[in-house]
């Protein structure tokens, strides 16, 4: 999630009205999946279980080439963003893996509110839980406000209630959420960048059966190693650990002012460890995806490509922790915090937004004393960061190079 200062994207408001409400009850025969790691995987991972595909999340983000890295900036951001998901343009990884599993997909995007809550019900009507893209500025239940978007946040959406203007919703939380309809409307049909949500969903069709693994597997890995070892530009793939070790001594120059500054260090550490990465950015998922490969196949290569990927999940947390070092009381709590916020959401869903919304103000009061030193200590804080950046480059380097020389 990002910012918006008074220089993006000014106003912060849209204009939108609830439209297309009736008096329909929709609600599914669904069972929600516990323990998601990141937004879109775990929906589709419910989704499989909904149709019998016995599939684990750390094989569906295996099998679509999910690893990544991308430093992205441009000048109207009031920062810069990094992450760590091999998506390309939505639905990027989903859309891989669905035609890896045999499967195909269609993306339903309009600008009219109406039309999306009709696709909305119509996927409901054909049994399927719908997978829907929702700002999460607007989605209640994170604790957010109506500055911090992102808008490719993806859940399941398995029943509405309009007489009661009810959603209800499967994120990738251990307990089943739910959102007022009109206000999954407005996160639907939210343009605000990063990634605009813009009413984007997308309806799949399952096969009956899962393909064999086995042949699935390598294909999958050879198209994730020729991603991180020759991205299409050099902020991508293992090439883009450097490009961000190099850029991050321009960030005082290129964020406006040292609130932003400041947030810019919380948001790395959120991307990287609490915000749908499943910790260290992807890497303990991925190291998750070769021990089963390693089950699947027999081969021992990918057992041992998941063991240099355990250490290299290892520099990522390392990564995250000194973006808000212990060294500074005030970004160490903002840490904790964030941890607390993650692990309360994950267990309590809705019931964990009072708590949340109670650690903002204490949040935002860290953040504000943190500006007072942020300028003159943003050196000190960042250069073991670009120590760890060089490091985790070359184990990624020799964790690519076991697959490569095997395959």
């Amino acid at each position: 999630m990002n910012k918006i200062n008074s220089e993006f994207d000014k106003p912060n408001k849209f204009p939108f009205k609830p439209a297309g409400l009736n008096d329909e009850v929709i609600m599914l025969d669904f069972q929600h999946i516990p323990n998601g790691k990141n937004c879109q995987t775990s929906a589709l991972h419910k989704l499989c279980h909904h149709y019998d595909l016995d599939i684990t999340e750390e094989m569906l983000v295996g099998i679509g080439s999910g690893l990544g890295f991308i430093y992205w900036y441009m000048k109207k951001m009031p920062m810069p963003f990094a992450g760590a998901m091999n998506s390309g343009k939505f639905p990027g990884l989903v859309g891989r893996i669905i035609e890896r599993l045999g499967g195909s997909y269609q993306v339903l995007k309009t600008t009219s509110v109406k039309k999306a809550h009709k696709h909305l019900k119509e996927t409901l009507k054909m049994g399927q839980p719908a997978f829907v893209c929702a700002d999460m500025a607007y989605v209640d239940y994170f604790g957010t406000t109506e500055e911090d978007h992102f808008g490719q946040h993806t859940f399941l959406v398995y029943g509405i209630n309009e007489p009661e203007n009810l959603a209800y919703i499967a994120d990738r939380f251990d307990v089943e959420c739910t959102l007022p309809l009109t206000r999954l409307q407005q996160a639907r049909a939210s343009p605000f960048p990063p990634f605009p949500a813009k009413n984007q969903m997308v309806r799949f069709s399952f096969p009956e059966n899962l393909p064999d693994l086995k042949t699935v597997i390598p294909v999958a890995v050879k198209d994730n190693i020729d991603y991180l070892l020759n991205p299409p530009i050099k902020n991508m793939g293992l090439s883009g650990f450097l490009k961000w070790k190099k850029e991050l001594n321009k960030y005082p120059q290129i964020i406006d002012g040292a609130w932003n500054l400041v947030a810019s260090l919380m948001w790395h550490f959120v991307y990287i460890e609490t915000g749908g990465t499943g910790g260290a950015f992807f890497r303990n998922i991925y190291t998750e995806f070769l021990k089963e490969a390693f089950k699947i196949t027999g081969k021992n290569f990918y057992l041992d490509a998941s063991n240099e990927y355990a250490i290299a999940a290892e520099f990522w947390e390392k990564i995250a922790h000194k973006f808000l070092p212990d060294d500074y009381s005030e970004l160490k709590e903002i840490r904790e915090i964030q941890y607390t916020n993650q692990e309360d959401l994950e267990k309590e869903g809705n019931s964990a937004r009072k708590k949340i919304l109670t650690r903002q103000k204490r949040l935002d009061a860290l953040l504000k004393q943190s500006s007072k030193y942020i300028e003159t200590e943003f050196k000190n804080i960042i250069n073991p960061i670009q120590e760890l950046l060089l490091e985790v480059h070359q184990k990624e380097n020799e964790a690519l190079a076991i697959l490569k020389s095997s395959l």
